[in-house]
């Protein structure tokens, strides 16, 4: 009896958490501001630097730029209509944080520091529109 006694706690957190990861992806209002289709995105202060072009399918890409496509835990930090920051943790592989300050459709800034494997990162852009993908 004490064993189903400790289930259900355990059942009510796993929903509260998951309920949580749902809130967490339905924010981010700052990034419905991010038109897709292809980006350039210009590291500052760093002239010796390519230009990293991208397709953004899903402007929430653009917040695990180091990371990928990694399955990682995000964080909403802060959430306004013009900038979002977004703290994650990508297990085995580190972790990071970026804010993305939207200027318009077509014109972003993202910061993005952490660890990616050991390593540490960081990072500043300005993304410009280049077309659609």
């Amino acid at each position: 009896m004490k064993r189903f006694a400790l289930l259900r706690p355990a059942a009510l957190l796993l929903a509260a958490v998951a309920a949580g990861a749902v809130a967490q992806e339905a924010r981010m209002i700052a990034l419905g501001g991010v038109e897709p289709g292809a980006w350039s995105l210009h590291e500052i202060g760093n002239s010796a630097a390519s230009p990293r072009a991208i397709c953004v399918h899903d402007p929430r890409l653009l917040l695990q730029l180091v990371h990928g496509p990694a399955q990682c835990a995000q964080y909403v930090i802060e959430d306004q209509p013009n900038r979002v920051t977004v703290q994650y943790r990508c297990p085995g592989q580190g972790y990071g944080r970026t804010t993305i300050r939207v200027e318009d459709r077509n014109l972003i800034r993202v910061q993005t520091q952490g660890l990616v494997k050991g390593a540490p990162f960081d990072f500043d852009y300005e993304g410009r529109r280049t077309g659609k993908c």
